[in-house]
């Protein structure tokens, strides 16, 4: 694991137990590990498959995202993978990431990753969302091995970001 920001701890933090799938262990997202203790830690710690040992949280690690995104209290889980960031919505938070402060903070990121290619995705249960910089976009259910497609496109109103789904590439 990489080293928490200063005066940050998962302490009695366990939402990404609940609301990450765990391939390794079968465990679907939106429902707690079986190997989790809520509130308190992982049973299995020391033994946790590598899909949890690499999982970093990033309100964990970075100090600049506010205190209001802790997971513990929002009940929204933030990871990056591959240069995007996933919001992961607790089935009993539905809908609080399209309300103050949250959705401000995430229009803004992204905002600022729209030019580089980069995008901002909100899972909640099965849906899929994106955040761009003028609106937000459903997915809907985004079938496995699809695959997000940032495009942008020069318009006389300016620049408009999108985002298309495609579907797995077939192999020769």
């Amino acid at each position: 694991m990489t080293t928490p920001a200063l005066g940050r701890s998962c302490t009695d933090c366990t939402m990404c137990c609940k609301v990450l799938s765990i391939d390794e262990l079968n465990k679907p997202a939106d429902q707690w590990c079986e190997h989790c203790d809520a509130g308190k830690g992982c049973r299995i710690y020391s033994e946790r498959p590598e899909e949890c040992r690499s999982f970093n949280c990033m309100w964990l690690l970075d100090a600049s995202i506010p205190d209001e995104l802790a997971p513990r209290d929002s009940r929204m889980v933030l990871a990056e993978t591959r240069g995007a960031i996933f919001v992961h919505v607790d089935r009993s938070r539905a809908g609080a990431w399209r309300k103050a402060p949250f959705h401000t903070v995430f229009r803004r990121w992204a905002t600022a990753m729209a030019p580089r290619g980069a995008r901002l995705y909100v899972r909640e249960g099965r849906e899929l969302f994106v955040i761009l910089p003028d609106r937000d976009k459903a997915l809907g259910e985004v079938p496995p091995g699809w695959v997000m497609m940032p495009t942008r496109r020069e318009t006389p109103a300016g620049i408009y970001y999108d985002v298309k789904l495609a579907p797995p590439k077939s192999s020769p």
